[in-house]
């Protein structure tokens, strides 16, 4: 009798030891997720500003990339001719609309047009300036940044382009990282700041 006791004992808590282990087995794991980091581009007071205005009213246009790249996505490329995302990192608005503000900021300090008016607004404007973003990646396999920027300035009523420039920069980074990338990025608009400027206040 103490035998067979003994045995049902047993066996009760070898099915609860069972039933334990099958829970256990059954209970999907929780991965802790890593955080997503938002990036934005910094714009510094520029330098060169002119004594008095040379043009009139500009309008600063959205700026036109390739659809695929109209997302907050931070591109890398790991090789020539490809092209990846980071995963964990973005930009905190669309690059378009991040580089307009940064634009209009840059073009209102320089003081080189009477007024900068974003493209949202009706104020009928002679000049309207249209911005090109060629390229804004990070490319891992040479551990650089590249920028390419084609600036048009256009007589906006009589639709004829008064000049027209593409801005090329490679700018070097630190460490294979988003940071890093964003660090440079701001770098390469700092220059390309400087250039603007030069290629502005040059009237033909």
């Amino acid at each position: 009798m103490i035998n067979k006791r003994m045995m049902n004992k047993r066996i009760k808590q070898a099915g609860i030891f069972f039933l334990i282990l099958l829970m256990l087995g059954c209970t999907p794991s929780v991965k802790q997720t890593q955080p997503h980091h938002y990036y934005t581009l910094q714009y510094q007071q520029s330098q060169n500003k002119a004594d008095k205005p040379v043009y009139g009213f500009v309008k600063v246009d959205l700026p036109h990339i390739s659809s695929k790249h109209m997302t907050e996505n931070i591109t890398y490329a790991p090789q020539p001719f490809e092209k990846n995302s980071y995963s964990q990192s973005k930009w905190k608005e669309p690059l378009t609309i991040i580089f307009q503000e940064w634009l209009v900021q840059s073009i209102a300090d320089m003081n080189l047009f009477k007024g900068v008016i974003r493209v949202s607004s009706r104020a009928n404007v002679s000049l309207m300036l249209e911005t090109d973003i060629v390229k804004f990646e990070h490319l891992l396999y040479s551990n650089e940044v590249n920028v390419v920027l084609r600036v048009i300035l256009i007589q906006y009523n009589q639709r004829k382009i008064i000049k027209e420039k593409l801005f090329n920069y490679r700018i070097k980074v630190t460490q294979a990282s988003a940071k890093s990338a964003v660090i440079s990025f701001n770098h390469a608009l700092k220059q390309f700041d400087k250039e603007l400027y030069q290629w502005l206040n040059q009237r033909h």
